[in-house]
């Protein structure tokens, strides 16, 4: 109880801390928005520009860069991008000669954590009338999104996202557990050995489709084999999902082929430490959440980890079962701890305020996880101060012990499943604006 109570302060005094970083920190953008334009929005030109220039708030890839311009009468005009040679952060396309006239510039870029981000913006050159051009222009650009989607996030690659490294999670906490301390014998560790392997299966299976679902959704023109694709993997985004990828493969190989276990958690910490780097942690303040995001994944794995490695537990070693169930539920206690702590830094990392959690799509999701984390902690709970102390004078509570661990481990998959969608959703900033409905000018 004494080290509960030193848990429970040492998490108030960090999630006060965190509350009072709100009132510190700058406001930082999870996808790549517009700061400024050449020509500036709603601007009135006496004469037609000779170019374009867009400045965002993160670098750019030029080649995975779309500019259309839509004139009021719908014609629409495809420009040629390239990046600003004095300014990463910014790409610019030569103009011919326009028409008074009104003009919707449209823009689609690929922002610094992977993911595809549109806008647009509408000037006036020479004497033109308040015409507006077409305020939804037709077939400009592939959709932003690839697929079907849920709340904006496409479902394809949020999915395989979510199993994924679901999957990746449960082997490196299953390894963690064979691996140190080894308080079983072989016999009894062969069936949560097994298990891993499978899930070494799975994880290389689904991450490799997810990497394929990525490219597909971040280029312009949806195709896996296409001009922008080496664009793409060449980013430093597209750099950490081959790593990742890479990775699993080949804890799939220290498993199956090399019959390594320590070697295998090697590549499955690599791997997950590599995804820290992944998704909105690349783009809203890498130096803090980044390593939060590894940190969390970790945990995460832990956790699922203990739990998988109890339920392919042989119950016959009834000998060794109460001494591993204790070890491997204080291992699971310190990882909801660290779990829920680099959660918490996470979300106000992220969000610009806490009552994004009830004003966006981000928030909706980021609570639904928030509920599933604590049905898994009344789980691990009741598992760790009333099923427990049973085992030691009555064995059939073992049979219960594992119906209602499978029921968190179904949980906990649901939350990783929200996880992979909450990778795909962008928090909600003041600074943001409507994707189909930007307008910035430079002093904004």
């Amino acid at each position: 109880m004494r080290f509960m109570a030193r848990v429970q302060t040492a998490a108030f005094v960090v999630f006060g801390s965190l509350v009072m970083l709100f009132a510190t920190r700058s406001v930082a953008h999870a996808h790549a928005s517009l700061v400024s334009s050449e020509p500036a929005a709603n601007a009135h030109l006496s004469v037609s520009p000779s170019r374009v220039r867009l400045l965002f708030s993160e670098e750019i890839e030029p080649q995975l860069a779309q500019l259309s311009l839509v004139a009021d009468d719908g014609s629409v005009t495809r420009l040629v991008v390239a990046g600003d040679p004095h300014d990463v952060h910014a790409i610019v396309a030569p103009v011919r000669s326009l028409a008074p006239g009104s003009y919707r510039l449209v823009w689609r870029v690929v922002s610094a954590d992977g993911h595809p981000v549109e806008g647009n913006i509408i000037f006036w050159t020479g004497n033109s009338a308040e015409q507006a051009p077409p305020v939804s222009p037709v077939a400009l650009n592939a959709p932003s999104t690839w697929g079907p989607t849920v709340i904006g996030a496409p479902i394809a690659p949020a999915a395989l996202r979510g199993l994924g490294l679901g999957c990746l999670m449960g082997v490196t906490g299953l390894l963690f557990c064979l691996s140190w301390p080894r308080t079983a014998t072989e016999l009894v560790q062969r069936r949560p050995a097994r298990l891993a392997t499978r899930l070494s299966i799975a994880a290389a299976i689904l991450l490799a489709l997810h990497f394929g679902a990525w490219i597909v959704n971040a280029t312009p023109d949806h195709r896996l084999a296409s001009d922008s694709t080496s664009a793409l993997l060449a980013s430093s985004i597209g750099k950490i999902e081959t790593w990742r990828t890479g990775l699993t493969i080949l804890v799939l190989w220290a498993l199956a082929i090399a019959r390594r276990q320590r070697l295998a958690l090697f590549f499955a910490v690599a791997a997950l430490v590599v995804s820290g780097a992944s998704g909105h942690s690349a783009a809203s303040e890498p130096i803090w959440t980044e390593p939060a995001r590894a940190l969390h994944l970790l945990a995460g794995g832990a956790w699922l980890g203990a739990l998988l490695y109890l339920i392919a537990y042989d119950r016959d070693a009834t000998d060794t079962f109460m001494r591993d169930a204790l070890r491997v539920s204080t291992i699971a206690l310190v990882a909801a701890v660290v779990v829920i702590l680099s959660g918490v830094l996470q979300a106000l990392l992220f969000m610009s305020s806490p009552w994004d959690l009830f004003s966006s799509a981000y928030g909706a999701v980021l609570l639904a996880k928030i509920a599933g984390l604590l049905v898994l902690l009344a789980f691990g709970a009741h598992h760790r101060y009333r099923v427990l102390p049973r085992l030691t004078h009555d064995a059939t509570v073992s049979g219960v012990f594992t119906a209602t661990i499978r029921s968190e481990v179904a949980v906990m998959s649901i939350v990783v499943l929200l996880g992979g969608l909450l990778a795909y959703v962008s928090p909600s900033h003041p600074a943001a604006m409507s994707p189909s409905s930007h307008v910035h000018t430079p002093n904004q």
